[in-house]
């Protein structure tokens, strides 16, 4: 899936790390009929998961520089899907067979969703 205009918020840096997000998250088609699929999809989760923390902290902070009036809502939604790919993660460390189709799938369609209901919000209000 690629990056298009339409997912911007407006507000630059959390553009620029919903495009890397997204990117991340490509890199699950790169491990799609590898050897070791499972041990590339734990890592590229690991790694995604550190990234969206970082992420997460820098949009709350924008959130509280600008009193958005949704920022616990908001934070909530962001502590669930850390729980979500933990969980799955969680999963992938038991044996659990999770495709790496179906986990792009997974973080690709909460990434855009969140970016579209959720993440537009914050720049409408922003540039309002």
């Amino acid at each position: 899936m690629d990056w298009s205009k339409e997912y911007e918020i407006g507000i630059k840096v959390v553009d620029q790390q919903h495009e890397k997000l997204l990117d991340m998250i490509n890199q699950l088609k790169g491990a799609i009929g590898k050897d070791n699929v499972t041990k590339i999809m734990g890592d590229i989760l690991r790694g995604l998961v550190d990234y969206v923390k970082f992420h997460f902290d820098d949009e709350e902070k924008v959130m509280h520089r600008i009193s958005y009036p949704e920022i616990e809502r908001h934070k909530k939604l962001h502590k669930e899907l850390v729980e979500e790919v933990a969980m799955i993660l969680l999963k992938i460390k038991k044996g659990k067979v999770i495709t790496p189709q179906e986990l792009m799938d997974f973080l690709q369609r909460w990434l855009i969703d969140h970016i579209m209901t959720e993440d537009k919000k914050i720049g409408e209000f922003f540039f309002a």
